[in-house]
């Protein structure tokens, strides 16, 4: 079996990758963000060498020295924390200066690019976690009314023109009026700010970016999604599907089935 390299950001995701990945056979050799990746990884893998934000020398000294064949990104990296824990080291430097705009899939498409020269081909997770993507139709107990209906599919046009942007993936709707957009706060800041400005009664929507690059940050939901939503006043979560991953979609569906919002999958 192969040696897999994964380089990890924050969420369940790095984790549910490892345990599926050592289930069926295959080493996994990783690789953590300080303040970012949680600690609870580090059993659950063979290796595990912690970085911070920046250390790209590091990183490829840790999946060399780790045997990998071909690497894994998954997990987010919080954008904000760029600014704050940062240490970029000469190898992050010289990859920095080679990307003019320094949108997240720039970023990460300008580092793919470089392992891959260096002899790890960065691949797609979602072989590994594709019985985790979200079903078409409505997953939970309750059904979103005609309105919401009308206002997830107008969100998932809009999800899918600010993703051709590269802002980010999530939006707020009420009434086919966009009141919130994913930007640099993230999705739950968003969802935060949309249910403040819609009161109550929002649809959010997640959609993968239409020229998403599937091996990295591919857009995920999860019980904590739910919760969110819940304070904000939020009453319908609609993903992509087929492309959104669901993370502990049983527990996901039960939170959203007791604060009676729907859940819905589109295409």
């Amino acid at each position: 079996m192969a040696t897999i390299g994964l380089i990890a950001g924050g969420g369940r995701f790095p984790l549910l990758l490892a345990e599926s990945a050592r289930a069926a056979g295959h080493r996994v050799v990783a690789v953590a963000h300080v303040n970012q990746t949680d600690r609870a990884l580090e059993p659950l893998v063979d290796a595990c060498t912690w970085v911070k934000l920046g250390q790209f020398g590091k990183v490829l000294e840790a999946l060399k020295a780790g045997g990998a064949e071909g690497v894994v990104m998954l997990g987010g990296i919080t954008k904000a924390r760029f600014f704050r824990d940062a240490m970029l080291d000469g190898l992050g430097v010289k990859l920095l200066a080679q990307v003019a705009v320094r949108s997240d899939d720039n970023l990460l498409r300008t580092f793919a690019r470089f392992l891959e020269e260096q002899g790890l081909p960065v691949v797609d997770p979602t072989p590994y976690l594709a019985d985790r993507l979200a079903p078409e139709g409505v997953l939970g107990r309750h059904q979103p009314t005609e309105e919401e209906w009308a206002d997830a599919r107008f969100g998932l046009e809009l999800a899918r023109a600010v993703g051709r942007l590269d802002l980010g993936q999530t939006v707020v709707v009420r009434q086919r009026c966009g009141v919130a957009v994913e930007a640099l706060e993230g999705t739950d800041a968003c969802i935060r700010r949309g249910g403040e400005l819609a009161k109550e009664g929002a649809v959010v929507v997640k959609a993968v970016k239409p020229h998403q690059d599937r091996r990295f940050d591919l857009p995920a939901v999860g019980p904590d999604t739910i919760d969110t939503m819940r304070e904000a006043g939020c009453r319908v979560l609609a993903v992509e599907a087929g492309a959104t991953l669901v993370m502990d979609q049983a527990e996901m569906i039960r939170r959203a089935d007791k604060a009676k919002i729907a859940v819905v999958g589109l295409r």
